[in-house]
């Protein structure tokens, strides 16, 4: 295989780029913290280095580099991570990229530090053979995609947008339609005489929760026959991380934490809310009988983060829509439900679904290149609950840079990638950078 020329340089530019710890920290001087900055700063260096015209955005929100001449097609690409711990269960320290027989491991290998630079180098293998290109390609580096997507939508103000385009932050062959993304926050006033909390982010299942030490919670904790741990002053429910997208895949430690609450007598709307409309309920059964699904599968629900003190509570939930249903239909059933909790609602965040034609060039494509690559004919295309910068634009799809039935491990302790299926996602995107943007 051709890449496999570029095989060290691949591996030194992954790890270069996980070293980095970009998750989102809050920060006066850079709009999503000091390390995303800093590894936007590293991957335009890099990029330049490889012979592509940059640009970073004055404010610091979002950055590209790009190469060629013409109508733009556009790789969108995120550089920021979800936060990882060694004690979230990681075999070793997340930013500290790990080499183990054929798996490259670190926080961003798979998503989506590895696949971005997988895409890099297939293009720059057809540019340093000598082929022209027929498009200007752009790859987009945005900076909170596991956040608020403040950066692609700065990008989307300011910039042009690609006319066509991918992104490598999938599985293979390609992701046709995403289903709706809908965030939010339900609150209540009431306060509460623990200070709790629990979760890194709404898209997450969380690894764990927080309050302080008390011998009813202890105690309903161990008659629960959930895992727990103390600090000097805390102790801290425990749970597995996933991706928000299939909550069923992991372990809730908020949930857990406030079972154990309502077990040892605490009382709290949101207490009771959580635990009778959202425990165990992960396909929305919680807020209604009637089957919300579609061609792309059920609402999906993640109680991803949450807070109890004095001030009151808040619930931070992740849901995901099916493409074909109403944003406003969804929320008047939450309304409804929280309503009988005395909680109100908040929308944090929406991302529009996205279907693109599967007829389309683009589509066709894209398909084509996977299949010949790979061998695999019968793989069809996907709908996703999962929420990647494809749907930023129109005509655009996810595609790779996973194997199918290779693990998935985004979000995940010890997040890693296969080298060969890495070499072999390259492959795939030089055949179809060759038919989608090299002169014939």
């Amino acid at each position: 295989m051709m890449m496999n020329n570029y095989r060290a340089e691949m591996i030194a530019a992954i790890s270069r780029l996980v070293e980095i710890p970009s998750v989102f920290s809050e920060s006066t001087e850079y709009p999503f913290g000091p390390a995303v900055d800093h590894c936007l700063d590293v991957t335009l260096s890099m990029m330049k280095d490889l012979g592509f015209r940059t640009f970073k955005a004055p404010d610091g929100m979002y950055g590209y580099a790009e190469t060629g001449e013409g109508e733009l097609f556009g790789v969108l690409c995120h550089l920021d991570v979800v936060q990882a711990r060694r004690e979230d269960g990681w075999d070793h320290d997340p930013f500290r990229p790990m080499v183990q027989g054929d798996w490259l491991c670190g926080r961003g290998t798979q998503d989506d530090k590895g696949p971005t630079v997988a895409a890099v180098y297939a293009l720059k293998s057809l540019l340093d053979e000598g082929h022209a290109l027929n498009k200007r390609v752009r790859f987009i580096f945005g900076i909170d995609e596991e956040t608020m997507w403040d950066s692609i939508h700065a990008y989307c103000d300011r910039e042009e947008r690609p006319a066509s385009g991918f992104v490598p932050d999938s599985t293979f062959p390609l992701t046709y339609a995403e289903k709706g993304l809908l965030q939010l926050k339900l609150r209540s006033p009431k306060p509460f005489a623990l200070a709790c909390s629990g979760g890194d982010s709404m898209n997450a299942v969380s690894s764990h929760a927080e309050c302080p030490r008390d011998a009813a919670v202890e105690r309903a904790l161990r008659e629960l026959e959930l895992p727990f741990h103390f600090t000097d002053d805390q102790v801290c429910a425990e749970g597995l991380t996933a991706h928000a997208k299939n909550p069923w895949k992991g372990v809730s430690a908020n949930l857990n934490l406030l079972r154990a609450l309502r077990k040892a007598g605490y009382e709290h709307d949101a207490i009771a809310f959580a635990c009778d409309v959202l425990d165990g309920k992960f396909r929305f059964e919680g807020f209604t009988d009637e089957d919300l699904s579609d061609f792309s599968g059920p609402v999906t629900v993640n109680l991803g983060q949450f807070t109890l003190d004095e001030q009151g509570a808040v619930l931070g939930l992740d849901l995901r829509l099916p493409v074909t249903m109403e944003k406003e239909d969804l929320m008047a059933i939450v309304r409804s439900k929280a309503d009988a909790y005395h909680l109100t609602v908040e929308e944090f965040d929406w991302l529009r679904p996205i279907h693109v034609a599967q007829d389309g060039p683009l589509v066709t494509k894209l398909l084509q290149a996977y299949r010949e690559v790979t061998g695999d004919a019968k793989t069809e295309p996907y709908i996703s609950a999962g929420a990647t910068f494809a749907r930023a634009f129109d005509n655009c799809v996810a595609f790779g840079a996973n194997m199918p039935h290779s693990p998935t491990t985004e979000h995940q302790p010890n997040e890693r990638i296969s080298l060969i299926k890495l070499m072999q996602a390259a492959e795939v995107y030089r055949r179809a950078f060759s038919y989608l943007v090299v002169v014939d």
